[in-house]
């Protein structure tokens, strides 16, 4: 159109060139019109979709409320709180207990302080015990164990081993254990 309009001007036929130029002014305006119009529908889809969301979204928060009343009902206050305190005392004793244990076992290990008297309190209590060792350990505790033994090892020699006696469990086997407990209940 602009070609147009030259050409016509050039002619000298202004009035069709003002026609042209004003058609172009006019379509320019409406392109102008319909953008803006565009703009404006896309800012009320906008705000349309946004209301749409917010109306989900209170729908939603809506059956929740339901569903938090309908709990609310079902649960009962005092039996929840009931339940707390119990797990309370519970928890409570539990520590109390793990604390007691501590204690225990730190005062058990207070004693041995090194790995050598661990060592030979342990040959001692398998000895008096009446287990026998064998060539394993031998040495380990061997000039104290020397001087504490008694009659309940010399005794187990003569059975032959723990819990001794013959296959078909004669009456001496027990009476050698009797004797045995009996002797380590006095120590």
């Amino acid at each position: 159109m602009l070609n147009e309009i030259k050409k016509m001007a050039q002619k000298g036929q202004t009035t069709g060139a003002k026609m042209l130029a004003k058609d172009i002014v006019r379509s320019t305006n409406q392109i102008k019109k319909l953008e803006q119009f565009v703009g404006q529908l896309s800012a009320v889809s906008m705000r349309i979709s946004s209301c749409s969301t917010l109306n989900e979204l209170g729908d939603a928060m809506n059956n929740a409320a339901k569903a938090m009343t309908l709990v609310s009902n079902k649960l009962d206050t005092k039996k929840l709180s009931a339940m707390a305190k119990v797990l309370a005392k519970e928890d409570m004793k539990l520590d109390m207990k793990s604390d007691m244990m501590s204690d225990v076992l730190d005062s058990i290990g207070e004693g041995m302080d090194n790995e050598e008297e661990q060592e030979e309190l342990y040959n001692q209590v398998l000895q008096e015990a009446g287990v026998q060792i064998g060539d394993q350990m031998v040495g380990a505790g061997t000039e104290k164990l020397a001087a504490e033994k008694t009659g309940p090892q010399k005794q187990l020699a003569g059975v032959g081993a723990v819990g001794g006696g013959a296959p078909g469990g004669d009456a001496g086997g027990d009476d050698d254990l009797d004797a045995m407990l009996r002797s380590l209940n006095q120590k």
